[in-house]
């Protein structure tokens, strides 16, 4: 089966999004709903211009702001990616980065959103888009377990999400650059790569934990995002090819 074209997108936040990008989205995309997997503090400090007649939605995938950037910000530089380089070197920089997809696995509050996401999907007619601030991490999970919904095997799922590293990778590469130049070892080029882009073996890990503690994916979209073998049906009969 394939997933139908023109029915689900993914981005990033639309805070720069231009007028033309807008338009695109609600008259050549068609999008009539956006559903926004931000904070509260991320909302006020980066506010979606809005896709015109589209409803919006926000569901934040977290009961806090995001503390592993927050407290990255707290570093010394002139940038963000200042900071970052800085950052990187930290013990808990590393630890934080390795545990992300793992702690919105297992969050109540996580399960919770995830959980609300898909029953709006179940609802919503016509095109959605659906975004968080860089569209990879909370945005690359909700896809994952539509994958998974949808019928998707892991390897599927897997090779999905590593795409997600294409428009990103040019930034790592150049962060890169300036982490070797300044003595930076590989352990800190790994929370680089986990927070300008992905890290696959982390998000791995995080279908590893499923297995793990909830025994499989299936059960874990059962009986933590609860959801019922109908609702499946009726989420592959909206967004699989006949």
């Amino acid at each position: 089966c394939r997933v139908r074209k023109g029915l689900l997108f993914r981005s990033g936040q639309l805070m720069n999004a231009t007028p033309q990008d807008l338009d695109f989205l609600a008259h050549t995309l068609g999008v009539k709903t956006v559903i926004d997997l931000r904070t509260a503090f991320e909302l006020e400090h980066m506010p979606d211009r809005m896709v015109p007649d589209a409803s919006y939605v926000n569901m934040p995938v977290e009961d806090a702001d995001n503390n592993m950037w927050l407290e990255m910000f707290q570093f010394p530089g002139e940038t963000m990616h200042d900071q970052l380089l800085a950052f990187c070197r930290t013990e808990r920089a590393k630890r934080m980065t390795e545990e992300t997809y793992i702690g919105y696995v297992a969050d109540e509050f996580c399960q919770l959103q995830y959980a609300a996401f898909f029953q709006k999907l179940l609802f919503i007619e016509g095109p959605v888009l659906w975004h968080c601030t860089q569209g990879k991490d909370r945005t690359g999970l909700a896809s994952a377990f539509l994958l998974a919904i949808l019928g998707a095997d892991r390897k599927t799922i897997v090779e999905d999400f590593a795409l997600t590293n294409v428009p990103y990778q040019p930034i790592v590469d150049a962060l890169e650059v300036r982490l070797r130049a300044s003595g930076g070892n590989d352990d800190d080029l790994r929370v680089i790569q986990a927070m300008e882009g992905v890290s696959v073996p982390y998000f791995e890990k995080a279908l590893d934990y499923i297995d793990t503690i909830y025994g499989s994916m299936d059960n874990y979209l059962r009986n933590i995002l609860v959801l019922t073998d109908k609702e499946k049906d009726i989420l592959r009969h909206k967004y699989l090819e006949s």
